[in-house]
């Protein structure tokens, strides 16, 4: 199964979510997401028979290793695309400029994010 933009954003919320909280569950990312715990359920099953995902029966959600991994460089390439937002001159608060970095990010091609982490590492 091709991962979508929107598998890629769960994945990224649920890393995010994960760094604050590791016990992350279903209405954590709901509210997150601000839809539905039926949609994140849904998704999460898709996420589960992608490898990505595990989720344990009290409803807590831990990403595997290939989806850390994953959502590890996403977060990555959010993060370098946001430090570099004030230099296009956009007077922007931060949290506008973190949902512009969400929204770049996750429509870029792989090829485009993985040049992007890239020369940050250069």
């Amino acid at each position: 199964m091709e991962l979508r933009k929107s598998h890629l954003r769960y994945l990224l919320v649920i890393y995010e979510l994960g760094r604050i909280k590791p016990d992350t569950g279903i209405a954590d990312i709901a509210k997150a997401l601000d839809c539905s715990k039926a949609s994140v359920t849904n998704m999460m099953s898709n996420l589960m028979e992608m490898g990505l995902l595990v989720r344990e029966r009290y409803g807590k959600v831990y990403l595997t290793d290939t989806g850390f991994l994953l959502a590890k460089g996403l977060f990555r390439c959010v993060t370098e695309l946001q430090e570099r937002l004030p230099a296009l001159g956009l007077d922007l608060a931060p949290e506008d400029a973190g949902r512009l970095a969400h929204t770049i990010v996750l429509d870029l091609p792989e090829s485009c994010r993985d040049r992007l982490v890239g020369e940050q590492n250069a």
